[in-house]
């Protein structure tokens, strides 16, 4: 997959975005030459343009006070001789501009790390997803397979070649009350297809809602997003603090899609993005499995 694209989707621009904005509010007042102030402009929108690109999954209310903040720093920064008042309200946009971008982005970089996943030990695992867990290739081994090989942990992988989130619910009702660690990798194809949010997240629910057990630790992919489809990330945050289930942030799945020869075609796993999938995932799970063998190398 393009490299460019999935730096963006992994939303790592995010970062850069908000050091660049908050650096151009610094020096903003100390800009007078007319050249340096289309400089600073051009950088800003820049800025904005990393920013919207990294589609942080934050409430809508949250992105309207950031815009409105912005727009009103931006074009009272660019007015030449501005009154007292507009001094006042520019310095007072820039400053919460910048308080904002500051607490944004420590908020964001809390999701950007792989949660420490606990919970009741389990000797298995169940995988619930699409052709990325299930493999289309018979050249090519799933990772849950080589997750079991390489661990000799036993892993029931009820994943579907081309599933989507409405698709979850009937996978979901094939876990067993013993089945204590359930991964669910699911909605890529709900982003292909340019799934409706409001059915991506009626299926999304309806699954994690027929996986949530006391006793069950449920762990989901993050989804890289594209700007059209914040939604989804909006949908999968709020889903899994309703049913207290583990995000592995977007980053890592970006990572083993994005990787040297990552993939086969762009988006299914190769032989090495396999071993990369199953190492992140035993990883992850270290804490809740009961590994017999050695975690396989990337």
């Amino acid at each position: 997959m393009n490299p460019v694209a999935l730096y963006f989707a992994s939303g790592e621009s995010l970062y850069a975005g908000v050091a660049i904005l908050m650096l151009a509010i610094v020096v903003s007042p100390l800009l007078e030459r007319q050249w340096i102030l289309r400089l600073r402009s051009v950088v800003a929108w820049l800025a904005l343009a990393l920013i919207g690109m990294a589609c942080p999954p934050f409430s809508w209310i949250i992105d309207a006070i950031f815009l409105a903040l912005f727009a009103t720093w931006f074009i009272l920064s660019k007015k030449r001789t501005p009154g007292k008042t507009l001094v006042a309200v520019r310095i007072g946009a820039g400053v919460m501009l910048f308080m904002l971008l500051l607490v944004l982005s420590l908020l964001e970089f809390s999701h950007r790390s792989m949660p420490v996943i606990s919970g009741v030990p389990s000797d298995h695992v169940v995988v619930i997803g699409d052709s990325i867990s299930s493999g289309i290739d018979s050249r090519v081994s799933s990772w849950p397979f080589v997750m079991q090989e390489s661990t000799g942990v036993p892993v029931k992988n009820l994943a579907r070649p081309g599933a989507q989130a409405m698709d979850g619910e009937a996978m979901a009702r094939q876990v067993k009350a013993d089945d204590r660690v359930v991964v669910v990798e699911i909605g890529g194809n709900d982003l292909l297809l340019g799934t409706p949010s409001k059915d991506f997240e009626k299926g999304l629910d309806a699954t994690l809602s027929e996986l949530a057990a006391p006793g069950r630790t449920v762990v989901m992919f993050e989804l890289p997003l594209l700007p059209h489809m914040i939604t989804y990330g909006q949908i999968q945050r709020r889903l899994a603090t309703k049913y207290g289930v583990f995000l592995i942030p977007k980053r890592y799945f970006a990572d083993v899609l994005g990787g040297s020869d990552g993939t086969s075609d762009g988006l299914h796993l190769s032989n090495l993005g396999v071993r990369r999938m199953a190492t992140l995932v035993a990883q992850a799970l270290s804490h809740v499995l009961e590994l017999h063998g050695q975690v396989p190398a990337a």
